[in-house]
């Protein structure tokens, strides 16, 4: 099957409260797919409890469901960028890491930035490649 690079394919949101939102929770170019900056948002589009840890345990998991939209997941993701408003929480935010990522680690970017959503305590972006996986090799 040929994949045509010029189409910037689109899904429906896998979240109900993105439904009307006026951005893509991801997009696929090829065999490339961009998701859009991911908080830790729940099905109703609210801010999990449980302070940053839970936060950035359903950021990953909301990356996880738009990556699966286009047919990929965290196991093809090249690159994230994250965003954490107080840096006193990176440390934390390796920690949780760990439970959804292993080596080989994607390249990564982390910001200290401030979020526009009161309350959000992590977003992260991430870039991934369909079918595929990462892998060490010398």
């Amino acid at each position: 099957m040929t994949i045509d690079t010029n189409i910037i394919e689109i899904r429906k949101a896998p979240f109900t409260w993105a439904e009307n939102a006026e951005y893509s929770q991801a997009v696929r170019v090829g065999e490339t797919v961009y998701t859009a900056g991911q908080g830790g948002f729940d099905d109703a589009g609210e801010l999990v409890a449980g302070g940053f840890v839970e936060q950035t345990r359903q950021t990953f998991r909301n990356i996880e469901a738009a990556l699966r939209s286009h047919g990929a997941g965290l196991e093809s993701v090249v690159k994230m960028t994250v965003h954490i408003p107080d840096v006193e929480n990176y440390t934390i935010f390796k920690e949780v890491r760990r439970e959804f990522f292993q080596e080989p680690w994607p390249a990564s970017t982390a910001v200290s930035s401030a979020l526009l959503v009161p309350g959000m305590l992590i977003e992260i972006e991430a870039i991934a490649v369909v079918q595929s996986r990462r892998c060490l090799t010398d």
